[in-house]
């Protein structure tokens, strides 16, 4: 008899002793919602809690199991059950809450022990609507939206930064919830767009040309050319294609090119018989040569964005630059046969020994910049400034075209075009970033499967996408832009970065020169003061042989790198 009131003793001892060990676990266990997402994908709602808990006895809510219910106002409820970590953290992730009604849903988050009894309970709420919102459409679009953003501001003819800085202002607006706060961002990658030293060259390369488009230098480079070729069936054209490949050789800018050889040579053309389409179109593309012909602006900026030797694209872009020389002056042979073009008196060998005496000054350049960097003698932004100091000393003591007032002028010109120079390369910085943030580029080259392509199909998707990027925007921009994006493919896919390089700088250039809005088309409309439909009128043949010679670039790289090797290998 004593035995069993001694077993119910303890019976009874236990059970309490377990009541009061449960009741203790219960009162010391807190739990918290910490953050509640709801997502709408493709018409359908997910949401997704984040939840942790806390005791004063570590153990009792490590591994519990937490039930959380979603319950509309209808009553209809959804339970999904998670579990606690070693800390005590806890999540339910993309829960589909369709099939609840709008309106208010209640969570309610439950920690049971292992008897399944309930630890701590905690309650929050997320509100369901299925209603149009404007905000949710442009947050999930977000690329679309940015683009037809700047489309609009482009067509309503607000320059091209203006574009890129409300397109990125609007990007951080959709994706931190209008928190302008973060603008600080965009600051943060403007100002790390501009910092690059090397950078330092192209105001250096735009005020040197700006010089020399003042001076007398382009008209000598122009007639050392016309002495050796104008002779030929259609040398007045071959010797304008020849004169914008120096000039290119000496300035490094498309629309300085236009302006400098077009100018004095669109005249003398139209006079030699050539419609002023076939004139407008030939200087408006051999511009594109001095894009590829160092000093290139245009490999400047890519070789600072994508890291690569500015030096080495230099070389590469010369064998690029002579074939399209070269193809242009047998269009323009096979042009002045077509209608008849008359020729003009050969040139004696002592007035082509005048010409080339004159131009040995201004041959200086090409000199100093191409033999500088390839002896090692000094890097691309000492070039720069070695280019300006020369252009100095040429025109101001050699040819005594410029006084100090008109250094100044042209200083304070230049001051202007490298504000508006590194205004959109900040903006560019800035938008690349915000696109880049949003995991755009991402998106974009998922849905064309690059991932899957071999090195001529990555080749082929980059031409397109800088061709076609240029018609529309500044060829900087574009570079900016678009080069962060392909820099994980081309690695990938272990292409030769100063190809790929020499590549997109062809199709910037070649895109500058194409309807609807290449840059170089309105620099021709604003100096020849001619209307847009007669400047593009007769683009068609030259932007075919530019394309032949993107495609050349892909199937045998050696148009590029074989000077490139040489130099550097």
């Amino acid at each position: 008899m004593k035995t069993n009131i001694l077993k119910k003793s303890l019976l009874l001892v236990f059970l309490l002793f377990s009541f009061i060990s449960n009741s203790f676990a219960q009162d010391t266990v807190t739990m918290a919602i910490e953050e509640i997402q709801t997502l709408k994908k493709e018409d359908k709602f997910f949401t997704t809690v984040y939840g942790y808990s806390e005791a004063e006895d570590f153990d009792s809510h490590k591994w519990r199991v937490v039930e959380v219910v979603f319950r509309d106002e209808d009553s209809e409820s959804l339970l999904i059950e998670a579990e606690t970590d070693k800390r005590g953290m806890w999540e339910v992730v993309d829960v589909d809450i369709s099939s609840l009604a709008d309106g208010k849903i209640s969570i309610e988050a439950t920690m049971v022990d292992d008897y399944g009894d309930i630890l701590s309970t905690v309650t929050s709420s997320e509100i369901k609507d299925t209603s149009f919102s404007l905000y949710e459409f442009l947050k999930s679009n977000i690329a679309t939206s940015i683009f037809i953003l700047m489309v609009v501001l482009l067509l309503l003819g607000f320059p091209m930064k203006i574009p890129l800085i409300a397109g990125t202002t609007f990007g951080i607006f959709l994706l931190f919830d209008s928190d302008f706060s973060k603008m600080q961002f965009m600051v943060q990658q403007m100002m790390a767009g501009i910092r690059p030293a090397a950078l330092i060259a192209v105001p250096m390369f735009i005020l040197s040309a700006d010089i020399m488009t003042r001076g007398h230098s382009a008209e000598k480079l122009i007639d050392l050319v016309m002495a050796f070729v104008r002779h030929i069936k259609g040398g007045l054209a071959i010797s304008t294609a020849g004169a914008c490949t120096m000039f290119g050789a000496v300035s490094g800018s498309t629309q300085a090119t236009v302006v400098a050889v077009g100018s004095p040579l669109r005249p003398r053309l139209k006079k030699g018989g050539y419609k002023d389409s076939f004139i407008l179109a030939l200087i408006v593309n051999s511009s594109d040569i001095a894009f590829l012909i160092p000093p290139s602006i245009g490999m400047i900026i890519y070789g600072i964005v994508a890291k690569t030797s500015i030096p080495e694209l230099f070389i590469a872009g010369i064998g690029p630059g002579l074939l399209i020389l070269a193809l242009f002056s047998i269009y323009s042979i096979i042009y002045a046969y077509r209608h008849n073009i008359p020729t003009e008196p050969k040139a004696s060998w002592k007035e082509r020994f005048t010409a080339l005496y004159k131009a040995l000054w201004p041959l200086g350049f090409p000199a100093i910049i191409v033999g500088g960097i390839f002896g090692g003698i000094f890097s691309p932004t000492e070039a720069a400034a070695v280019s300006v100091a020369y252009a100095i000393f040429l025109e101001g003591i050699v040819f005594r075209t410029m006084k100090l007032k008109d250094f100044y002028s042209t200083a304070k010109s230049t001051g202007l075009v490298t504000a508006v120079v590194f205004i959109l390369v900040g903006a560019g910085a800035g938008f690349a970033w915000i696109l880049s943030y949003a995991q755009v580029p991402q998106e974009i080259l998922s849905s064309i499967g690059i991932s899957e392509m071999g090195p001529y199909g990555v080749l082929a998707v980059i031409s397109i996408a800088f061709f076609v990027g240029c018609m529309f925007v500044d060829p900087i921009v574009v570079i900016l832009v678009l080069v962060p994006i392909f820099a994980p493919v081309v690695n990938a896919v272990g292409l030769d970065p100063v190809l790929v390089g020499t590549i997109i700088t062809l199709q910037v250039a070649i895109g500058s020169a194409t309807p609807p809005f290449g840059c170089d088309i309105f620099t021709a409309i604003a100096v020849f003061k001619r209307p847009y439909l007669e400047v593009i009128k007769g683009t068609p043949p030259f932007i075919f042989i530019l394309l032949s010679v993107s495609v050349a670039l892909i199937f045998f790289p050696q148009i590029a790198l074989f000077l490139r090797d040489i130099a550097f290998r």
